[in-house]
C-alpha cells in the first residue's frame, strides 16, 4: 500500500515545489503606474479610435456594435470622454466607414475613409474634431503616412518594440536627440505586455502610450513626474450603457 502511494505523493511534492518556483521567480507583474491627477498640469487633447463591443460571453467573440472616435480633454476639470463621432452616426451616408486608419487632419481635423454608394468610388470624411460636424468630403483621398514620432524640438520616439526585449520581459520608452538616445521609462513587464504606440504631446515635453491592456500612459520627457495612467470619467453616452469599450488605436494628442 505504501509502495502504492509513493507516486502520487512524490507528484504531488513536485508539483508544490513547481508552484512555488513560478510564483517567486516566474511571474512578473505589471508595470506600476500612478493616476493622472490635476496637478499634474497637461493641455491638449487626446484622440483616440474605440469599438463597442457586446459583453457576450458564449464563442465567438464578442460582437462590435459600434466604432466611434473619442476624445479626452486633458486641461478639463475631469478626465472625462467625448465622443466626437460614431460609425452610427452617418449610416445614412455609408455602412462602410472605416476607422481603422482614421488621422487627424490639419490638427483641427479628423480624416475619414469611407465607401460610397451613390458613386461606387471611395470617398474621405473631413470631421471637426471638437464638434463631430462632418465638414466636407474628399474624392479618392490620399493617405500620407502620419509623422507622429518627431517632436517640436526635432527630437524622435523610438519604436517601442525596438527598445523592448521581451524574452527577458523587459519594456522601455526612448528618443533620440541629436546626439544621444535617452531613456524616459524602463520596467519588467509580462511577456505579453507591450506598448502598441507612442506619440509626442504638442510641446514636444510629454509622450502618450496606449499599452496591450487598453489604457492610456503619459510618461514626462524629462522625468518631472512618473509614468501615470489615465482613469476614465463615467461615459454619459447612452450607446455605451450596457457595452464594452476597447480602445483600437491613438491617433495622436491635439492642441
Amino acid at each position: 500500500m505504501k509502495k502504492q502511494n509513493f507516486p502520487l505523493f512524490l507528484s504531488l511534492a513536485i508539483f508544490l515545489v513547481t508552484t512555488i518556483i513560478v510564483a517567486v521567480f516566474g511571474v512578473v507583474p505589471f508595470p506600476d503606474y500612478g493616476v493622472l491627477t490635476k496637478d499634474i498640469p497637461l493641455k491638449g487633447k487626446l484622440i483616440y479610435h474605440v469599438e463597442i463591443q457586446n459583453e457576450n460571453l458564449i464563442p465567438p467573440a464578442p460582437d462590435i456594435m459600434d466604432e466611434c472616435i473619442l476624445s479626452i480633454d486633458l486641461s478639463s476639470n475631469e478626465f472625462s470622454e467625448e465622443k466626437v463621432i460614431c460609425g452610427s452616426d452617418l449610416y445614412d451616408l455609408s455602412y462602410d466607414i472605416y476607422f481603422y486608419d482614421a488621422q487627424i487632419y490639419e490638427e483641427k481635423k479628423i480624416l475619414l475613409r469611407y465607401w460610397d454608394e451613390s458613386t461606387g468610388d471611395e470617398m474621405g470624411l473631413i470631421v471637426d474634431k471638437d464638434s463631430g460636424k462632418v465638414l466636407d468630403k474628399i474624392s479618392r483621398p490620399n493617405y500620407p503616412r502620419q509623422q507622429n514620432n518627431m517632436n517640436v524640438y526635432g527630437e524622435k520616439l523610438i519604436d517601442p518594440w525596438e527598445t523592448s526585449d521581451y524574452n527577458s520581459r523587459v519594456i522601455g520608452v526612448y528618443y533620440v536627440n541629436r546626439t544621444e538616445t535617452i531613456e524616459v521609462f524602463n520596467s519588467r513587464a509580462p511577456a505579453r505586455y507591450y506598448f502598441e504606440s507612442l506619440h509626442w504631446s504638442p510641446d514636444g515635453n510629454h509622450i502618450v502610450g496606449l499599452d496591450s491592456e487598453n489604457n492610456l500612459i503619459i510618461f514626462s520627457k524629462n522625468k518631472k513626474f512618473s509614468p501615470v495612467e489615465i482613469k476614465f470619467s463615467k461615459l454619459n453616452l447612452e450607446i455605451f450603457d450596457d457595452e464594452e469599450r476597447i480602445v483600437v488605436r491613438l491617433l495622436g494628442w491635439t492642441d
